[in-house]
């Protein structure tokens, strides 16, 4: 029975994904989610129910369209295995071992915390090609993350409206400061109502940690893709200077005076550390810092 359910689990994430994978898409063109549907962007062919089955479909065709034979990147089938995978882990976390008595109010915190990661992976993939994270998607997030947090029993509902209130407040502060020093905006509003989600569903104690690591990885991974142009003199998928941003934007002649900078979009790190701090617990950050302490001072380690 709980080898049935956790297939069925995985392919109820995987059937999400491959929502989520028309929600990234059409969402920055403002489409319709609905209509028309799912159809080959190459020859407009639509795809029938049986080239449309998550995971599966891509591997069978082996990523190319059945009528006109045109690829198509993997990010579709990444996205849809990556949905069922999160669906599955966050299953054995709040549903396993299967009890009666709890199986009702577990399964609806397991539906609570799949919006709330769904949320993130759609995010992270808009801000990575556009550069800005739709309010459709996160304003929604927070009304869900606080409203569940007071229907849930084993959820703290002040907790998690505070950590969406506090986080919300304080990167719109770190915004008025970043303006100041940079004349122009460092951190957009987007990022803000990100935030607020994340503070929504994880709690306000768990903040100190979505920021610090946020931070480290988005340093990370802004070097190591400035290396790679650097060594390849090719440009990379992350980053981009104001004047490309101000391009893309059509803002060109807005910020002539600011000077120039290094952009990265910072929803998706934001949205690795939300997903880190819900799969691994928010004390992690503290966990961290021991283990880090007592290696550098030679003490033994911990019992987890």
């Amino acid at each position: 029975m709980t080898l049935l359910l956790q297939a069925w689990v995985f392919f109820w994430g995987a059937v999400w994904g491959s929502f989520l994978n028309v929600v990234i898409y059409r969402v920055p063109l403002g489409l319709s989610l609905v209509r028309p549907g799912s159809r080959c962007s190459t020859c407009g062919t639509p795809i029938r129910w049986y080239d449309n089955v998550p995971v599966l479909s891509y591997l069978i065709l082996r990523g190319r369209c059945r009528a006109c034979g045109a690829g198509y990147g993997p990010q579709y089938m990444l996205i849809e295995a990556a949905c069922g995978v999160l669906a599955l882990a966050l299953f054995n976390a709040t549903v396993l071992p299967l009890d009666p008595d709890t199986f009702v109010p577990a399964g609806v915190t397991w539906l609570w915390l799949q919006s709330f990661v769904y949320g993130l992976v759609a995010i992270t993939f808009i801000d990575l090609r556009h550069f800005y994270i739709p309010d459709e998607i996160s304003l929604p997030l927070v009304a869900i993350g606080v409203t569940g947090a007071f229907l849930i029993p084993a959820a703290d509902p002040l907790a998690h409206a505070f950590g969406a209130a506090g986080a919300a407040l304080f990167m719109l502060a770190l915004s008025g400061i970043s303006w100041l020093a940079f004349r122009r905006e460092a951190l957009g509003l987007g990022d803000a109502k990100l935030l607020a989600a994340i503070g929504a569903f994880v709690g306000w104690k768990a903040l100190p940690f979505v920021l610090f690591a946020s931070a480290v990885q988005a340093l990370i991974a802004t070097g190591v893709a400035r290396l790679y142009t650097r060594l390849t003199g090719r440009s990379n998928a992350l980053t981009l200077t104001t004047e490309e941003l101000d391009a893309h934007f059509g803002e060109a002649d807005r910020f002539t005076d600011a000077g120039s900078h290094t952009v990265v979009p910072y929803g998706p790190f934001l949205a690795l550390a939300g997903l880190e701090v819900l799969l691994f617990g928010d004390d992690l950050l503290w966990r961290l810092v021991d283990a880090l302490t007592r290696l550098l001072m030679g003490l033994p380690a911990t019992t987890p």
